[in-house]
């Protein structure tokens, strides 16, 4: 049972090892608990051509807000617009998680302006 148990945590280290590789910018994924899956996303701008294709790392539980927030970060120009975003085909809820809003991994989110 002893071997087992350091086993898994040797996995464990070495699984939040690779999560620490593969993060991007300071946006950190430390550690996964129970439940808790590390997403990738694509954005993309429609009606124009300013994000062709985006990828944000992240975790399922991640509220979307947190994600449209690093995305300004990197794109401070979409701060002057109204926008709003979708995933096939359905409005994504902001202050929502990833995962109540139905949205899994690899998936393009779509980023839309309305005109003012």
């Amino acid at each position: 049972m002893n071997d087992k148990i350091k086993l898994l945590n040797e996995d464990l280290i070495k699984k939040n090892n690779k999560i620490q590789e593969l993060s991007k910018g300071d946006y950190e994924i430390t550690s996964i608990k129970p439940g808790e899956k590390i997403m990738a996303l694509n954005f993309v701008s429609m009606g124009c051509q300013d994000i062709g294709h985006y990828n944000l790392m992240c975790k399922n539980i991640d509220l979307f807000i947190r994600l449209e927030e690093r995305l300004y970060e990197d794109f401070p120009k979409f701060k002057d617009y109204e926008t709003y975003f979708e995933a096939n085909g359905k409005r994504i809820k902001r202050f929502k998680t990833l995962e109540q809003n139905g949205i899994k991994t690899n998936e393009v989110i779509n980023i839309f302006t309305i005109d003012m």
